[in-house]
């Protein structure tokens, strides 16, 4: 029998879901969900939020939160994309503090996720794909 290439992991709140390699691991604390390579130096975490009101601006939001970190916002250093669910998707990568960051923000309607990855090892095309293939399997319930 060969061993899955993917985990699925469902929210603690229960209304998203994502896979994530197999090789990788996973916990979650205080509600806020962390996935990593057992031997990497980085960890992708997932932060969620829902609108009463409404729908969620993706560049909008990644653009605040950059703000908040003091990072310019520069439209040509985004990524936009939708994945398979049709959720929308803006992500970017800068470094700080000898710290390389990416930045995804997942949106469909009233739900968001803020996703960062963060490390202190250069991002190789490996780990780019897998951080990739996770954000765009994400599925709001």
């Amino acid at each position: 029998m060969t061993r899955p290439m993917f985990k699925q992991f469902r929210s603690p709140q229960g209304w998203y879901s994502l896979l994530y390699p197999a090789s990788w691991e996973q916990m979650v604390v205080e509600e806020i969900p962390a996935f990593f390579q057992p031997e990497g130096g980085g960890a992708l975490q997932f932060y969620a939020f829902e609108s009463k009101q409404d729908h969620f601006d993706v560049s909008q939001e990644l653009e605040n939160y950059l703000k908040i970190h003091e990072i310019d916002y520069d439209e040509d250093k985004v990524a936009h994309f939708e994945n398979n669910e049709g959720s929308s998707i803006r992500a970017c990568e800068f470094q700080k503090e000898d710290r390389i960051w990416m930045v995804y923000v997942i949106a469909n309607q009233t739900k968001m996720l803020l996703a960062t990855y963060n490390t202190d090892e250069e991002i190789e095309d490996e780990l780019f794909q897998d951080l990739s293939n996770i954000i765009s399997s994400v599925r709001f319930i």
